[in-house]
């Protein structure tokens, strides 16, 4: 093993996942999504109060999608339906996932359902998160 293997063994194990993946996706496509990992994916980012995540999800049922907050976590649930009138038998390749979904993220920073707010827009969910006021970032002067 290189030390860059040795210092991040997910990283690694991620990239044998998707060649793993991509020598088995010519014999069963329909399996591909379950086996590449979470979704959906997600960007986060962190300001001085509050924690942006944005979660890709086109497709998805507005009404069906489901913000949850608990303590350090934020819970992601919604469904993508299949398309109407079109049969398993009739796709030749299927990569996007269909179904129902959960993804639950640590955000390591106790967080504030009453503040939290969420909108979602031509595919993209985007979550507000507010850090309870004790959780957030306090820079404490230096004196001499």
């Amino acid at each position: 093993m290189d030390a860059r293997s040795m210092q991040q063994p997910w990283q690694e194990m991620r990239r044998l996942q998707r060649e793993m993946e991509h020598l088995f996706t010519d014999f069963t496509p329909a399996w591909r999504w379950p086996l590449t990992g979470e979704y959906p994916p997600v960007n986060i980012t962190r300001g001085e109060k509050d924690i942006a995540v944005e979660a890709l999800c086109p497709g998805a049922d507005r009404k069906s999608l489901e913000v949850s907050v608990v303590g350090e976590t934020v819970t992601i649930r919604g469904e993508r339906p299949a398309e109407p009138g079109v049969t398993d038998e009739q796709y030749h390749r299927r990569e996007r996932p269909l179904g129902m979904f959960t993804r639950t993220i640590g955000m390591g920073d106790r967080l504030d359902p009453d503040r939290t707010q969420a909108t979602y827009s031509n595919g993209v969910l985007r979550v507000q998160l507010a850090r309870v006021p004790e959780a957030t970032p306090k820079k404490i002067p230096i004196q001499n």
